[in-house]
């Protein structure tokens, strides 16, 4: 009986985490980490790390140091002591803890 109880437990709870937040269509976050994942992501080939092509108009960081949409970012956040476990972000792009950080995306090369 004990087993019986817990098993639906178990699944109710898996129900119910399933059906969290979710109203049809993906959340982008959630699609640009499996994009991510698999290679993708938003960022252009050829694009130039810290320029103003370089921006994740979605978390407001520069694309190449953008966890969210490339978690294989986190180790190296991790690894330089730049990681706020709480926020699931790097410190130094964690307005959270810091209300008063600005990260402002670099401005357009002049055409030369």
């Amino acid at each position: 009986m004990r087993n019986h109880f817990i098993g639906w437990l178990v699944l109710v709870a898996a129900l119910g985490a399933a059906s969290c937040g979710s109203k049809g269509a993906p959340r982008a976050e959630h699609t640009a980490t499996a994009e991510a994942a698999q290679g993708g992501g938003h960022l252009a080939a050829g694009v130039v790390p810290g320029s103003h092509e370089d921006w994740c108009d979605e978390h407001q960081v520069a694309e190449t140091q953008c966890t969210r949409c490339d978690p294989s970012l986190i180790a190296a956040f991790q690894a330089t002591r730049d990681w706020d476990a709480a926020h699931g972000l790097p410190k130094s792009q964690c307005t959270i803890c810091d209300p008063t950080l600005e990260i402002v995306r670099p401005p357009k090369a002049e055409a030369q």
